[in-house]
């Protein structure tokens, strides 16, 4: 298990928001985050990042696993170019292009003695380069920026003279980039269009860690997860499978329900 709530209680003033909200995301897995609007969805992303702290209760993060928020509505201001600030997100690839680049150019001078240890560290951090995919590093920031529709005419637009949709689709383009461990997305489908949609649930439906996701678009839900964790009554609620799946197990709880009462 990757990230696990445990119990988690959050209220504001008089208005309980969440009680005793427990559930658990799995290597890999994708779920779904539902319920009305203000049953606690937003809240419980930002107690799990740590912008909002719970009345009780705890979230724990499996050892050495990141973190990447999308919120609905980022404060972040920034001033660079679009692709300028989404390909710096990576700074650790930069850094170790840089190095080789700086290594090439040693090699020139490099005493012949010391050329067997020097080619070592080069071809070890080569392998290194290679293996955060660094060669192709230009290019998925192009793919990245594209799917969600930028053109490559917008790339050098300044991001300060954006709307906030534009701004909050330059926000997801950093966090896509990025590449944490566990993503979680608070309605992240709300400022694409359709083709930028169903180039996100192609992304999405084959990233390779653990996703939370917040949306309101059934439709895009059933393309990606896998589990549904239904907030009602404050409480937290497990279906396994998608959000049709999850919409047909809830009806015949509520026909049964009924029926008892």
């Amino acid at each position: 298990m990757v990230l696990s709530c445990n119990q988690i209680s959050k209220a504001f003033a008089e208005d309980v928001v969440l009680e005793a909200a427990t559930f658990g995301v799995e290597e890999r897995e994708k779920i779904a985050i539902v319920g009305l609007n203000g049953a606690g969805k937003t809240t419980l992303l930002k107690i799990i990042i740590g912008e909002s702290a719970a009345d009780s209760g705890e979230v724990v993060i499996a050892r050495n696993k990141s973190l990447g928020y999308l919120a609905q509505h980022s404060r972040e201001h920034l001033e660079a170019e679009i692709y300028q600030e989404v390909y710096h997100s990576r700074m650790d690839i930069i850094e170790m292009q840089n190095k080789l680049l700086h290594m090439e150019k040693e090699m020139a001078v490099c005493p012949i003695e010391e050329m067997g240890e020097f080619m070592e560290q080069y071809h070890r951090i080569c392998d290194q380069f290679q293996l955060l995919e660094g060669y192709s590093y230009p290019s998925f920031v192009t793919g990245v920026l594209k799917g969600l529709g930028f053109s490559e005419e917008e790339f050098s637009k300044n991001i300060g003279q954006l709307s906030g949709g534009e701004k909050t689709r330059v926000f997801l383009a950093k966090l896509l980039v990025t590449n944490p461990d566990i993503l979680l997305l608070d309605e992240p489908t709300n400022h694409l269009d359709i083709g930028s949609i169903s180039w996100l649930e192609g992304f999405l439906s084959n990233y390779s860690g653990a996703i939370i996701l917040v949306s309101h678009d059934r439709y895009f839900l059933d393309h990606i997860v896998t589990k549904v964790v239904e907030i009602e009554n404050h409480k937290t609620i497990f279906f396994e499978g998608n959000y049709t799946e999850f919409a047909i197990k809830k009806q015949a709880l509520r026909d049964a329900q009924l029926k008892h009462y």
